[in-house]
């Protein structure tokens, strides 16, 4: 079996790994434009702060390549894909295949605003975008959007001594993740580093001729040297489209629940991919990591003629901010795209404080802040739509501390039981 995957990130890599233990046969090649082996976005900020090395962002080498008898072909672009005649184009050279596996991801949104290319304007999804901030930096940086991107880049250069704007143009900060308390307990840690936050704030243009100089929002001007971007990411489905390949409602490549497309020898994974979310069992697009890589285990398997289903995609986000633990999944109360009715329960302990999101007795969303959180436990019982009872004796009786460990193997039974 001759494979093709396009991309190298978690969903791509992890799929030709799966090809890969499933038949030492297979020819498996990894085609990206990218020149990088696999990396991780997650780390990016820690880079930019100083906190780890540039060489912490590379989760593979060459050699492990080798090792697992996977060639790469980095830093050339596939220009089609041809599925009735099974073949890619790439460089002006053709490449056939028997089955394909896209896993092109995402790239960062940039708004329209005047000004947006001059030179000091930035996005963060690469180690170059990360490369490119770090020289850029000057003495005062305004982060546009504040997604979890646009927060832990703001926290990564304000530990680099800059001063920092953080405008959102909704009235709280990360919006579609946190509601209006939990969001505001988050603004004021930010508030109290340092950090300048606007919110209900609109960026109008950037200044400058041919650098940026300042920014300009429909209620001030601010003097600053960079810009970074941080309004969110897209499917990147331009191949896939090109190619016939239908698309859901979202934008993401449509895919059954064994990762495949409308075309039955080309699959997809990762963040180019539309899926259905677990907790409210909606269609969604879910950009996550842990999702690729589950994603990418799927697309593997059944490539190489392993059923295996995917039950859908936990809108799990988590992140540090200065030292308090945030975490929040599934739906939050104050989501205009909802019309299913949900009430809101909070908890405040020892350890921090809870939100929990619940519809017809049963637990459908949960945040959390603070240095302590059973979150495994809330996922575990949010998968198995558990009672709000049930979920009060997690919080109340049995608090544990954040492991990982112990979150995978939560969600592992949980999924575990709903296949029984």
């Amino acid at each position: 079996m001759n494979v093709i995957v396009l991309g190298n990130g978690v969903a791509g890599n992890t799929a030709a790994s799966t090809i890969r233990q499933l038949d030492k046969k297979a020819t498996i090649t990894i085609i990206s434009e990218e020149t990088f082996p696999e990396y991780t976005a997650c780390a990016l900020p820690h880079y930019i702060s100083g906190e780890h090395s540039r060489r912490r962002l590379f989760l593979r080498t060459k050699k492990d390549y080798a090792s697992e008898k996977i060639k790469t072909i980095l830093g050339q672009k596939v220009t089609a894909i041809h599925p009735e005649s099974k073949a890619i184009d790439l460089d002006g050279k053709s490449l056939s295949y028997d089955k394909l596996i896209i896993a092109t991801g995402s790239r960062p949104v940039v708004p329209p605003i005047p000004g947006v290319n001059l030179a000091g304007v930035f996005t963060l999804k690469s180690p170059v975008d990360a490369d490119r901030i770090i020289e850029g930096m000057g003495k005062t940086v305004v982060l546009i959007g504040s997604g979890p991107i646009g927060v832990e880049t703001a926290i990564a250069l304000r530990k680099r001594g800059l001063k920092v704007y953080l405008i959102e143009f909704l009235n709280r900060i990360m919006p579609k993740i946190f509601d209006v308390k939990p969001s505001l307990m988050l603004r004021n840690i930010l508030e109290e580093k340092g950090i300048t936050v606007l919110t209900g704030e609109r960026v109008n243009s950037i200044l400058g001729s041919t650098k940026v100089e300042g920014i300009v929002t429909d209620k001030r001007q601010i003097v600053c040297d960079e810009v970074v971007m941080g309004v969110g990411v897209r499917p990147n489905v331009e191949l896939a489209k090109q190619a016939g390949i239908t698309m859901g409602s979202f934008g993401g490549i449509a895919v059954n629940r064994q990762m495949q497309t409308n075309f039955e020898d080309i699959y997809a994974c990762g963040d180019c991919v539309q899926t259905r979310d677990i907790a409210t069992g909606k269609e969604t697009l879910c950009l996550l990591w842990h999702n690729a890589k589950r994603e990418g285990v799927i697309a593997g398997s059944n490539c190489a003629g392993i059923p295996k289903i995917y039950l859908g995609s936990e809108t799990l986000t988590s992140l540090d901010v200065y030292g308090a633990h945030a975490a929040s999944f599934g739906r939050i109360e104050d989501d205009p795209t909802q019309e299913e009715k949900v009430t809101v329960t909070e908890r405040s302990t020892g350890s921090g404080y809870y939100r929990l999101i619940v519809s017809g007795g049963k637990i459908v969303g949960a945040q959390s802040i603070g240095d302590a959180q059973d979150m495994g436990a809330l996922l575990y019982a949010l998968i198995k739509r558990e009672s709000l009872s049930k979920i009060n004796q997690i919080i109340e009786n049995k608090p544990l501390p954040v492991n990982p460990l112990y979150h995978r193997a939560a969600r592992h039974l949980a999924l575990q039981s709903i296949k029984e």
